[in-house]
């Protein structure tokens, strides 16, 4: 009669010495395997369709890890090995799965519950063994295509007024906000805290608001207001403070930090930067003067291109240079700190105006964010004309158009306004130099024709 067998049986065979292949099957290999393709029929299967193949092999291959076939689960990701056949509890799978380490997964998703776990530890203890592929059609693995969903991702979302919630004791909130925060506490059976005394309140008021205390002064006037009307003496007081110029200096630190300002360069030499304190001035402008958001962002990537006869804007400029930068290169280091320096920018860009960590897809496709590789490059090529540059600027153009009027007859100063207007030099006498502004405006752009012929643009103004 005709003999029958397995050729893939027979090829791993006869890639072994005898012995060697004999002593690798456990005597229950086959009951095993038959057991964990029940497992994997009944519910593992379905598991890892609905939790993890969209990541995984699915719409996407996250962490170049994808469990759609037997064989690639075993060859793990860029991390390394997901599985150890027969010992889930050496499994990382079983350890991200169940909370054991980080990142957790299913990734921004509720935990498994504790029944799917122990059939996927089970699963693996038998071997892991898949009946079929979890997908229909595999595709070749190409580049993070885009899909709906990530287009809902919560970065990209507009900014919605939510309805405001219903609560049980509806004496104590004095206005919208208060609401949601006591429907938070009555949903964890919690009670509000006694209002703040008003010498606490003041106090609360003042380090919110500039950072520092009220001096004695102040505390005596706000509490003998208070005793009258406690709510119309503390509005007084926010109002006050709001139009403090130190309100910008306290609040503005917040979006220097984002900006990763600082007063040097970094690196081992870190040596001063003379001039950085003027985007440390425009935040505080920017916040003192209620500056629209919009505007505020503009300003900050491409202020001398909107406008750029405006100091303000200029100032504004100094965000995309305010990274660490090695002010001491060596010839072979010229290309590589370029690219480190639009990394910076583009970067920068991410995480303090989008909420994302765009630098991450600089060698490879975002790990969780959807960002492509390409788009990464297609995002730094705009950034690539802006360049580091010390430039001139005139920080009160009004006083100097009055100064070179009585300096110079109308005619002469109409054409200093118009070299003014239209970016180019305007030299002063170096004998009559004053500290209200540099002596000289000097501006590089895409649309210059001066110094600026070589179509970049200013990145910073120090």
């Amino acid at each position: 009669m005709p003999i029958r067998f397995s050729t893939a049986a027979c090829a791993v065979i006869l890639t072994l010495p005898l012995g060697q292949a004999l002593a690798d099957v456990a005597p229950d290999h086959a009951e095993k395997m038959a057991r964990g393709l029940k497992l994997f029929k009944n519910g593992v299967g379905q598991t890892l369709k609905q939790h993890c193949v969209k990541c995984h092999g699915g719409e996407k291959t996250r962490g170049d890890f994808d469990l759609t076939t037997r064989e690639a689960l075993l060859k793990g990701g860029s991390e390394g090995a997901a599985i150890v056949p027969g010992e889930a509890n050496a499994s990382r799978l079983l350890k991200l799965i169940s909370h054991a380490e980080k990142p957790f997964m299913p990734a921004k998703a509720e935990k498994l519950p504790p029944a799917m776990v122990e059939q996927i530890a089970a699963w693996i203890d038998t071997g892991a063994p898949y009946d079929k592929p979890l997908v229909d059609t595999k595709l070749a693995a190409g580049e993070m295509q885009i899909t709906d969903s990530d287009r809902k991702y919560w970065a990209f979302a507009p900014l919605a007024k939510p309805a405001t919630p219903a609560v049980e004791n509806t004496q104590w909130p004095e206005n919208e906000i208060d609401r949601f925060i006591l429907a938070k506490l009555e949903a964890a059976k919690l009670q509000p805290n006694r209002r703040a005394e008003n010498r606490t309140l003041l106090r609360r008021v003042y380090y919110d608001l500039i950072g520092l205390p009220p001096t004695p002064e102040e505390t005596a006037a706000f509490l003998s207001a208070a005793d009258g009307n406690p709510r119309t003496a503390l509005e007084s007081v926010v109002d006050r403070l709001l139009n403090s110029p130190h309100y910008g200096e306290r609040w503005g630190r917040h979006w220097l930090d984002l900006a990763r300002y600082a007063d040097s360069f970094g690196f081992e030499q870190d040596t001063d930067r003379h001039h950085a304190y003027h985007y440390r001035d425009f935040v505080i402008k920017a916040l003192n003067n209620d500056m629209p958001y919009n505007e505020f962002v503009r300003w900050q990537i491409a202020g001398d291109e909107i406008e750029p006869t405006n100091p303000l804007a200029m100032m504004a400029t100094g965000f995309l240079g305010a990274g660490v930068f090695p002010t001491q290169l060596t010839e072979k280091e010229f290309e590589s700190a370029r690219y480190d320096e639009l990394d910076d920018m583009v970067n920068t860009v991410g995480t303090a105006m989008l909420g994302m960590t765009i630098g991450c897809a600089r060698c490879h496709d975002h790990k969780f964010d959807p960002i492509p590789t390409r788009d990464y490059y297609r995002m730094i090529t705009t950034f690539a004309t802006t360049i580091r540059s010390e430039i001139d600027v005139d920080l009160k153009p009004d006083e100097t158009r009055l100064r070179l009027a009585k300096r110079w007859p109308s005619g002469s100063e109409m054409n200093c306004r118009r070299g003014l207007a239209n970016g180019s030099r305007v030299v002063r006498p170096r004998s009559r130099r004053s500290s209200s502004g540099p002596c000289s405006i000097t501006r590089s752009s895409s649309r210059s024709t001066g110094r600026g012929s070589s179509g970049r643009r200013t990145a910073r103004f120090c």
